[in-house]
């Protein structure tokens, strides 16, 4: 009852924050005093701040408030309309059309009604961080007697910093410009809040920069609370977790000796690569994969992605992507039957427990490494090609493994990308590793996106669904829509915020 109390006081506080003005208070919360032990916060940690796994369904609407920026999936390369469905007005084309055609107003439909809560996403990730606030303020003063106690108090000062600094680089990749070395001070990103209680006041947008430096603070803390503490579960953050998220950060930052040192670090404790030559399970994916160093959150793509004809399924871009030996092209992706399958982890009724964009496996340590040491060139060259063979060996038939020895500078840079887009695949990271890449200073890439869109309506006359609308949409690079609108909601509440720019997206019909 103490608990479920806490839960219910904090949730009510937090559950309607969106930086607003009429919403924060000017005193701080009196919630500590529901506040026994660091078992309470333990619980609220677990219960209020990790993503949820929530009931998997094809409608993307109606579970909305529940999931987890699912189109990042259909914003890049990776996904397309099947163009030889039946499926009449299908939800989940319908729901994520304004993020899969980067539309203006990511919102609405192709027919301008609102299909979708555009500040979803900048609510839920900022009520986790303020509740880390709370927590972290509080953590200090729970009484502490034992070693088991202080670890344990280590343990959630470790998670909740993870946690608040994987959120704000979240947000900072949605809603503000990729980080470029060069005007990273000058570019937006999201307000940065910090503290524990609610203010009466506008908030205004940090840069960029200031963000990526809050986030390394967070997981530079986090990796000190974790040393030596083991993870309670894949289910809960903990060192190698800690470790890989910040080779990702300084990757994006085009540190790469500092990618290099936690992409080692993350793969000393998680060296672990399944190789496909003898594996025999039916699904890749799963909570159970020695590959597998932290999960929270749902997946939702199985379902969504040639569920049924006329929704989603893999891209043909994508699939083109393996050549012949490489067995991903049965266990990540598949052809049958004319159609490109989603096959990392398959459909089950209820809650599919491993997230669709917050996995994070020994595979993407091993590719943070080898494009770390591949860009610094020279003397780690070695080491980037190690990096690079130790995973494709592990994906390719022995027939068709070739040790790669010569590539060197920018064809070995290209070669690991290609491996990171073919391994990450429907992972979370294609839209933001295409976001980065086009403001590489050593490498930059640049590539125009291009998505088709379908609607099939019943026909009385033929007694079967017809074609009613074909059109085509493009995304050039260093077009705003690379950046998603901060939400109409928070741009109300804190005047003089301003948004990203992104024009009227024009089509060509195809009918």
């Amino acid at each position: 009852m103490k608990n479920k109390l806490l839960y219910t006081i904090i949730i009510n506080i937090f559950g309607c924050i969106c930086f607003s003005c009429n919403s924060f208070l000017s005193e701080q919360s009196q919630d500590q005093a529901y506040v026994r032990s660091y078992s309470d916060l333990d619980e609220l940690l677990a219960g209020s701040v990790y993503m949820k796994s929530h009931y998997v369904d094809y409608d993307y609407a109606s579970f909305s408030k529940e999931i987890y920026y699912p189109y990042i999936h259909y914003m890049a390369d990776e996904t397309q309309i099947s163009t030889t469905g039946q499926q009449g007005y299908t939800t989940a084309p319908n729901s994520l059309f304004g993020y899969y055609t980067w539309q203006q107003e990511v919102g609405k439909d192709h027919e301008n009604s609102t299909v979708w809560k555009e500040e979803q996403d900048w609510q839920n990730l900022y009520n986790y961080i303020n509740i880390t606030n709370l927590i972290l303020s509080l953590i200090n003063e729970q009484k502490v007697t034992t070693i088991s106690d202080q670890e344990n108090v280590n343990r959630i000062k470790g998670e909740s910093h993870f946690l608040r600094g994987a959120y704000y680089f979240t947000l900072a990749n949605l809603y503000g410009k990729p980080y470029s070395p060069a005007t990273a001070s000058s570019d937006l990103a999201v307000p940065l809040k910090l503290t524990e209680y609610i203010e009466d006041k506008t908030y205004s947008r940090a840069s960029v920069e200031a963000v990526y430096e809050q986030v390394l603070k967070d997981l530079l803390a986090a990796e000190k609370y974790f040393k030596d503490i083991p993870s309670k579960s894949v289910i809960r953050a903990g060192h190698s977790a800690t470790c890989l998220l910040l080779s990702r950060v300084y990757l994006y930052m085009q540190n790469y000796k500092e990618t290099m040192t936690w992409a080692k670090a993350c793969l000393e404790e998680c060296p672990h690569l399944i190789n496909l030559n003898t594996f025999t399970g039916e699904d890749f994916l799963t909570k159970t994969s020695p590959e597998l160093i932290f999960t929270m959150g749902s997946n939702h793509l199985p379902i969504n992605i040639t569920a049924k004809k006329g929704e989603f399924e893999i891209s043909k871009d994508l699939y083109d992507c393996y050549e012949p030996g490489d067995l991903r092209a049965q266990h990540f992706v598949a052809l049958e039957e004319g159609h490109y399958l989603y096959k990392k982890t398959h459909f089950a009724s209820g809650n599919i427990n491993i997230s669709d964009n917050f996995a994070f496996r020994s595979a993407e340590a091993y590719l943070n490494l080898a494009e770390a040491a591949a860009c610094l060139g020279g003397e780690y060259t070695t080491e980037a090609l190690n990096a690079y063979n130790t995973l494709k060996q592990n994906r390719m038939t022995p027939e068709t493994f070739t040790r790669e020895e010569h590539l060197s500078g920018e064809s070995l840079v290209n070669a690991i990308r290609q491996e990171r887009r073919k391994e990450l695949c429907l992972e979370g990271h294609r839209w933001f590793d295409l976001r980065r890449y086009m403001v590489n200073d050593l490498y930059p890439y640049e590539k125009t996106l291009t998505n088709i869109y379908t609607v099939y309506e019943y026909s009385y006359t033929s007694y079967s669904y017809e074609l009613t609308l074909y059109r085509k949409y493009s995304l050039p690079p260093h077009d705003g829509a690379w950046t998603l609108p901060i939400p109409l909601e928070e741009l109300n509440s804190n005047y003089g915020m301003p948004n990203n720019e992104r024009g009227v997206r024009n089509y060509e019909s195809l009918l």
